[in-house]
């Protein structure tokens, strides 16, 4: 059989990982990507000596034996990589000084809610429960061709019973409704507080259970080296990767994906096409919107999308040796809103990371703040006066950094390195939809939806990543790239396989670009 080609677009986590299993299954594989580095979203700049991570807060799939650390291992990621399981997920405090600590231990956890709300004690039970029934539920098994027979199958899907009464229960329940059954007014607020009302609770409970299992560990080094190491791994099963190559057209004849027109004019030919790259941009514009049904168009006329946000980090000349090591950071309220260009933020939520000391010089730590805000004003902002963008940019670090000061003394003093991206920067270095940063926003009613990897009437076409399944994150993209290929493979009459990279040459981390945001 002579050896087929396959162009996937998009050097991201996805794209890279397609890649990765592409070449494993003996296709001819090249990714063109139109920054300079890999890893998409999963990335991280230098600034000053201090390094900015604007992705990874725990990774799924950190423990050996899971479904999940399998496929990371499969493209190089985890190998050589040390994780921290930290023993707290997020803390909420309110101005009356009382505190919400959402432990990553679910037995620590439940004991803590009711000692904060004894009248709440049955929902919290019951809630504790359900997440420990979820703790032992792992990635559903494979069922692509040829790597698992039925009988092998089925006894891996017998270990998933004991978690399924929990989905009729919970599975339809956002997080605003879960919220709301609190009689205890604190709890009420703070569980709110944690998660976005939309959010379905089945996901915030799975993630709870990850980290109780151990399973959802921050690794040292942050997002860029994982980038890397999944760069190198595909490189060494023999793929290409083409840098500043912008995708603008995805060529067709006869209703097939025959290739690629980049922003230069070339154009690149190949048996297979597999967009990684934002999903309205390949369907509306690199395809014209020629290949669309109802299903995929309700999808992006109806879907909610994660919010844009303005990503605030500070380096700061303080260790906070003294602060708790928290994975999402503290939320507290503020005396008076902040304004994030069109929006008022009633809190502030600080991830101060000082349990990673590649991250800082030593003795120097990086606070990290994600801001949600608007996406018009900041596009129409740069449009018009991109002086009057820059002196935004300014003003809010500004007055962010008050803010913090009362929150800890003296920290305006200690600041040295202050970066600021906006929608209108994760936009130009991934183009992402309306700068959502993660697509598809999870809720009760799409978290389980089936998105199709393919569109109707193209033919050797695929599409991997966060906009074919509501959830994002990183995970999102090594399941679809592997998910794709198994199917390319199935197309083609070939057993799909997979391979671990030469423990002689574990994933080590590389050092970081220095890059600066818009």
């Amino acid at each position: 059989m002579l050896e087929k080609s396959v162009i996937v677009i998009g050097a991201g986590i996805a794209g890279l990982s397609a890649g990765c299993y592409a070449q494993m299954n003996g296709y001819r594989t090249r990714i063109f990507e139109m920054h300079t580095i890999p890893g998409g979203l999963c990335t991280a700049w230098k600034r000053k000596g201090y390094t900015i991570d604007s992705c990874i807060h725990w990774l799924v799939g950190s423990k050996p034996g899971r479904s999940m650390n399998r496929y990371w291992q499969e493209v190089g990621m985890v190998q050589g990589r040390e994780f921290l399981d930290l023993e707290e997920f997020v803390r909420v405090e309110d101005e009356q000084g009382r505190t919400l600590i959402l432990y990553t231990d679910l037995d620590r956890l439940e004991q803590h809610l009711l000692e904060l709300a004894p009248e709440d004690e049955k929902l919290i039970r019951e809630f504790v429960s359900a997440a420990r029934r979820l703790v032992n539920f792992d990635s559903p098994p494979d069922r692509l061709p040829g790597m698992k027979g039925m009988l092998e199958y089925a006894g891996e899907m017998l270990k998933l019973v004991p978690a399924l009464p929990v989905f009729p229960r919970w599975g339809k329940l956002s997080m605003g409704e879960f919220s709301a059954r609190f009689k205890n007014p604190f709890l009420r607020q703070a569980m709110a507080s944690t998660w976005g009302e939309d959010f379905p609770v089945i996901a915030f409970m799975m993630t709870l259970a990850w980290l109780h299992d151990h399973n959802a560990g921050y690794p040292i080094g942050g997002s860029l080296p994982l980038a890397l190491a999944v760069e190198k791994r595909f490189k060494d099963l023999g793929g290409e990767i083409h840098y500043g190559s912008r995708v603008e057209q995805i060529l067709t004849e006869g209703g097939r994906a025959v290739g690629i027109r980049l922003a230069d004019g070339r154009e690149e030919r190949a048996d297979i096409v597999i967009s990684a790259a934002d999903g309205h941009a390949t369907i509306f514009n690199m395809l014209d919107g020629r290949y669309l049904d109802d299903r995929i168009r309700g999808c992006y006329d109806h879907y909610k999308l994660f919010p844009p946000i303005v990503y605030l980090a500070l380096g700061v000349k303080r260790s906070f040796e003294g602060e708790p090591q928290i994975i999402s950071g503290t939320v507290f309220s503020l005396d008076e809103p902040l304004r994030v260009g069109d929006k008022d933020l009633q809190r502030l939520e600080v991830r101060i990371q000082n349990y990673d000391p590649t991250l800082a010089p030593r003795g120097h730590s990086v606070i990290y703040m994600i801001l949600e805000t608007g996406y018009e004003y900041w596009k129409d902002l740069y449009a018009e006066d991109r002086e009057r963008y820059d002196a935004e940019k300014q003003e809010l670090a500004l007055r962010v950094i008050r803010r913090l000061e009362k929150r800890y003394p003296g920290l305006e003093a200690d600041v040295e390195m202050v970066d600021v991206a906006t929608p209108v920067t994760f936009e130009s270095y991934t183009g992402n939809w309306r700068a959502s940063w993660e697509g598809w926003l999870p809720t009760p009613d799409n978290l389980m939806a089936r998105m199709s990897r393919t569109l109707p009437g193209l033919e050797n076409f695929y599409m991997v990543g966060q906009w074919v399944q509501p959830g994002g994150g990183l995970p999102s993209g090594v399941m679809t790239g592997r998910e794709v290929v198994g199917m390319i493979c199935k197309q083609d009459g070939r057993r799909f396989s997979t391979s671990l990279p030469s423990e002689k040459h574990p994933a080590g981390q590389t050092a970081l670009h220095q890059a600066g945001a818009d």
